[in-house]
Order: structure tokens, then sequence, then C-alpha cells
């Protein structure tokens, strides 16, 4: 059980790979911040993928050296935009860097704030990219590399809470290097987008499985019409669902695994075959399938744990595919529980929705409530988000596997 709530959120570069997350951690009742915390659990070097986090910081714990046990690199501190430059914290500075860490600093608006005092000591400057319009945001952005200049190296400059497209346009022209923000969760559905045959066969299948009058029999005929999903579903059980124990056939799958876990690695392989691009196609996969499992685990109350899955895989598909989710559940049947919560947030499943995107934004004693109200356990809400994380990564890496045989999973 961990004493600590963090999500992490994705930053992207210029070209839309995924270069590192920000680390939100929630306030601890014993004045330890969750950083410690995770890190000292090993929860931290997990999270971060081994990619660089950037973790919101008090001075203090800059000060208090607390970041120098974890690996160089791995933690960019990130101080409030009213941090205030004294010798103190430049010295705590000048020995993070010296140890290879990097340092940031928080810029809210349009105006001069303290925190840039610290200009020549830091590697990177976050901007709300809701600071005004691209004339505004230009002058900032020069405004903050200028005066970088004079005594070092210009920082480099994050755009946060990037939530439209006007937003985007604005911080990219004015050479802004990172961006962050719900516009990457939901790019706007392209009119001709279409599925693969595989993946519309795939997607039926889901809504047969989840019919008990269905046999597994009937399963297995109707996946076999279709060589590449056999192909890949067989990888992707044998790899991951059984630790390598042979399988010849999706009706042995069937009765090895169940029907929940199959559900599981089907919606996992549709997610997958989604021809990702660019690193945000590849972190909206991962989204979609990590919210599955994570409100997989939010049992209770007479919510199936099938269906919570599919409810959180699908919330995200409309981004994931591009396309409309009330088309994508045209091709699929669900309950109609899980249509409801997906289109009308209403019935059982709909507070596992907001139970999940509050817990995304951050906004964890939100999603404590929410989950009090489901009789959900909220010491194990944490837990619940890191057995979402690995399972994710485990369950992906073995799809891709699936899609390119031979290909070697990252160690």
């Amino acid at each position: 059980m961990s004493d600590f709530c963090l999500v992490r959120q994705p930053v992207f570069g210029s070209t839309g790979s995924l270069i590192g997350y920000e680390l939100r951690f929630n306030e601890s009742e014993d004045g330890q911040h969750g950083f410690v915390q995770s890190f000292l659990s090993g929860t931290f070097d997990l999270v971060r993928n081994r990619l660089p986090a950037f973790v919101a910081a008090s001075p203090t714990l800059l000060i208090e050296d607390a970041f120098l046990a974890a690996e160089p690199g791995s933690a960019i501190v990130l101080l409030p935009s009213d941090t205030t430059a004294d010798d103190v914290l430049v010295e705590a500075i000048a020995r993070y860097r010296a140890a290879g860490g990097l340092v940031a600093i928080d810029h809210k608006g349009a105006e001069v704030s303290a925190a840039e005092s610290l200009l020549p000591y830091v590697s990177w400057v976050r901007v709300d990219a809701r600071a005004g319009n691209a004339e505004t945001l230009a002058a900032v952005c020069g405004r903050l590399t200028s005066t970088a200049s004079a005594s070092g190296a210009a920082p480099k400059l994050i755009a946060a809470h990037v939530e439209e497209i006007e937003h985007y346009e604005a911080t990219l022209a004015s050479g802004f290097h990172a961006f962050q923000g719900s516009f990457f969760s939901r790019p706007e559905p392209l009119p001709s987008a279409d599925m693969p045959q595989s993946t519309v066969a795939a997607m039926r299948l889901m809504g047969l499985a989840r019919d008990g009058n269905v046999s597994d029999r009937q399963l297995e005929d109707v996946i076999a019409t279709d060589p590449v999903l056999t192909f890949q579903l067989l990888r992707l059980v044998n790899s991951a669902a059984l630790g390598g124990r042979g399988v010849a056939s999706i009706g042995q799958a069937l009765r090895l695994i169940g029907r929940n876990a199959f559900l599981r690695w089907l919606a996992v392989a549709v997610a997958a075959a989604r021809k990702s691009k660019t690193g945000v196609d590849q972190e909206l996969v991962r989204q979609a399938v990590e919210r599955g499992r994570l409100l997989e685990q939010l049992v209770g109350g007479g919510r199936d744990s099938g269906t919570l899955f599919l409810v959180g895989l699908f919330s995200l598909l409309d981004s994931v595919f591009r396309m409309p989710l009330s088309e994508i559940l045209d091709r699929v049947v669900l309950s109609a529980e899980a249509n409801d919560a997906l289109l009308e947030r209403s019935g059982p499943y709909a507070n596992a929705l907001d139970f999940a995107e509050s817990y995304e934004l951050g906004l964890f004693e939100n999603a404590t409530i929410i989950a009090k109200d489901m009789g959900v356990d909220q010491s194990k809400i944490n837990d619940f988000y890191t057995n979402a994380i690995i399972w994710t990564a485990e369950a992906l890496g073995a799809a891709l596997e699936a899609q390119q045989p031979g290909m070697k999973r990252a160690s």
C-alpha cells in the first residue's frame, strides 16, 4: 500500500516525440514530499520509464539535496514562479547541476515573475500557453531567452496547458521546445478515418466474448476467419498472458486464461493496431490501455471488471483512431451500461470514468471522493495506478512483438 498518490503527464517535443513526463504528487499528511516516498519505494524510476521527469518542488527540497540520490538527469526540479534567487538556493542549484541534475522554473503569466531572477541558473522555463495571444507569447519567449543569454545558455521553453489548436500553433511559432496539455489527448477526428479489417473484426469479437450464450467454439470460429488476428492474438497470449506456456489455439487460450483476461488481450491488440507515427500517437494508445487496466481494478458494487476495462479503453479510442466514439461503438456490441457510460456519462459505470479523469489530471482529492462513493479502498488508489503502468508496458510490448515477429523488447 502506498502513502502517496502520483500521476504522470506526457511532455512532447516540437516533432511530436515523447521527451519526458511531469510527475504530480499529492500533498502528504506528514509533510514529506511525494518524490521522496516514490524514490524510496522504487516507484519514481518505474513510472518515468527511463525518461526525464519534471517534478514540482519547493526551494527547500532542493536546498536539502533531496534530489541528489536520484540518477543524474532523471529528475528535473521544477521551482514555483514566486521563487527568488538567493545565495543559498543558487549554491544548491550549482550542487545539483554539478551532479548532473537540471532545474526548471514555472512562469504563470505574461508579466515578469520573481523566478526570472533564476534564469541564469536553470535549463527549462515552463510558460502557461493561456497567458496571451501569439504576439504576447512571442514577447515572453524573447524576454526569457534573451535574459538568460547574457550570462549563459538560454533555457528551453515548455508550453504548459496547451488545450486548443490555437495554443499549440502560437507556442510552436514562438519557438517553444516542448509542450504538454489536454490538446494532445483529444486530437480532432479525421473525416476519412477508417480502421483495418482486423481491428473491426477484433472489436466485434469483443462484443461476442462478453455474451455468455456464445460458446468458446463459436468465438474460435469467428477469429479463425482472420489469419492476421489469429496470429497476433496467439503470439500475444503466448508471450504475455501465460508467461511463455505454449498455446496452440484460441479455444485453448480461452480455457486457460478465462474470458475476462482474453478480453483484455484482445482489447490491447485493437489499441496496438493503431499505426503510431509520432510519440503523441503512441502515448494515446498507452493511455487508453492504461485507463482500461486502472478502471478494471475498481470492482465492487455490482461492477464487472471486464466491462470496466472496456469502458476505460473505449473512452479514449476516439482519439486513438481519430473517429467519433459513436461510430466506433457502432462496430462493436457493448452492454447498454457501457454505452451509457461512454456516450451519456450515465449509469453504474459513469463514475468510474469520472474517477479516471480526475486522477489523470492530478485532482487527487476529487478522485478519492469518487472512489469512496464507489466503495473502493482509497488507500489502494496509487497501487492501482502503478499496477496499470506496469501491466500496460508489458501488454503493449507483447502486442508489438506480435505485430513485428523477431522484434526484441527493450530491457
